[in-house]
């Protein structure tokens, strides 16, 4: 293979995707499975001779222990993706996925078996592979009760919208943001029937005893998931909630002399949600001062300008910085966990709510900066993916409050009943 080019790697990894994105739509999940297996694990037998030959060049070329990974990974979500679109498929990806898991069974004892065994093993190591057993794990069936020493990664099947976040690092296809983003859509759709159904066996369950239980679709205790829903959806502050103060703040804003006095109310918008909780005192201690700071900090050149929605929008996304930093940041991310512990994460995710709430009135605002808080929680979750559940359950907490703030106040089921019970 002297006078094997990079020119003829690039060919022979486009032939691999070529073929594939042809397989797909012609052979069933567990045909393109045993493909799979015939060439990348056993490394012969494939049926396309070609196809074979240009694998084992690519495999036994110098440029392999840095692409193969890449090569490998891209050619199931060729796959994956494709059966994403299609419900029916999906099953198929936890069956790829697992293939790679060792020890494999090598079929000829050849060079290129070998090499090919010590390339998929590196693959198993790497965080492409990781990303693949995610989505292995969302097609399949949640367990009724997440025990608590798994790795909180492997929670995030629970949390749609994490999805785009946690599960496109490696996969930059248009392919690939339409079978999340179709998952996503479902998975919420089905959270929010599933919590309608749950607090109507709960409540009436307390005044009236039902048959036939109901299953809890969070990790939330009953007591917890029905204080989340009552808050996110009633009277917090006084007569308001939160969408009254939110449409409050905004008709303020918009007669505002200027931005910084839209910043000014903001303080008084937030350290409200202090004065009306079970600890009023709280925000003296330090809270307020670091708020009254991050504000201050916040676009100072446009203090004097008139509010508009641009200004709204990067100030909301500012603070949910601040507030939902990375924990590679502790001046910040201390004042996220001690929010959670002294005031708990329904307080806290409310907190957050009441800023995205500000962007309702313009939708690409709004997704915007709901995209923007489910990044900042993705990255807390990345950081905290090793420890279980049972180390750091204020997080969990937070991301199952989130996923019922979320369904309340931007999903299509009606929750307004609740609280007339």
């Amino acid at each position: 293979m002297s006078d094997y080019s990079y020119r003829h790697f690039r060919f022979d990894s486009e032939s691999l995707y070529n073929h594939l994105l042809e397989l797909r739509k012609e052979e069933s999940p567990a045909d393109l499975v045993e493909r799979f297996r015939y060439l990348f694990v056993d490394g012969s037998d494939y049926p396309d001779p070609q196809i074979r030959a240009a694998l084992h060049r690519i495999a036994t070329s110098p440029w392999a222990e840095q692409e193969f990974t890449l090569i490998l990974n891209r050619c199931c979500y060729i796959l994956i993706n494709y059966w994403w679109l299609h419900p029916e498929l999906r099953q198929a990806t936890i069956e790829l996925v697992n293939l790679f898991n060792p020890p494999y069974s090598v079929a000829k004892n050849s060079p290129v078996a070998h090499r090919l065994r010590a390339l998929l093993k590196q693959f198993t190591q790497t965080e492409q592979y990781a990303e693949l057993q995610d989505r292995a794990r969302i097609v399949e069936k949640a367990p009724d009760d997440e025990p608590k020493n798994e790795p909180i990664r492997h929670l995030i099947p629970r949390y749609p919208y994490l999805y785009p976040y946690c599960l496109l690092n490696w996969d930059s296809s248009e392919t690939g943001h339409q079978a999340v983003k179709q998952m996503q859509e479902a998975r919420e759709r089905q959270f929010e029937q599933d919590l309608n159904l749950y607090m109507t066996y709960r409540l009436r369950q307390s005044s009236s005893p039902q048959t036939g239980e109901v299953k809890n679709p969070t990790l939330l205790s009953p007591h917890q998931v029905e204080t989340a829903v009552r808050k996110f959806v009633g009277k917090v502050e006084g007569p308001h909630t939160y969408r009254d103060l939110a449409r409050q703040f905004v008709a303020y804003s918009k007669e505002a002399p200027s931005y910084r006095d839209v910043k000014r109310e903001m303080y008084d918008y937030l350290t409200a949600s202090i004065l009306h909780s079970e600890k009023p005192d709280y925000g003296k201690h330090h809270f307020n001062r670091w708020l009254a700071e991050q504000l201050q900090a916040t676009l100072p050149q446009s203090d004097n300008l008139r509010p508009n929605h641009s200004l709204l929008v990067q100030t909301c996304g500012q603070l949910l910085e601040y507030l939902v930093a990375s924990p590679t940041r502790p001046n910040h991310h201390v004042v996220f966990v001690d929010l959670n512990n002294i005031l708990g994460s329904t307080f806290t995710i409310g907190l957050l709510l009441k800023i995205v709430l500000l962007c309702r009135e313009v939708k690409s605002n709004l997704d915007i900066i709901k995209a923007h808080l489910s990044r900042r929680f993705a990255v807390m979750l990345k950081h905290y993916e090793t420890r279980v559940r049972g180390e750091i359950e204020w997080l969990v907490e937070c991301l199952e409050n989130l996923m019922v703030a979320f369904s309340i106040h931007f999903g299509r089921a009606d929750f307004s009943w609740v609280n007339l019970f």
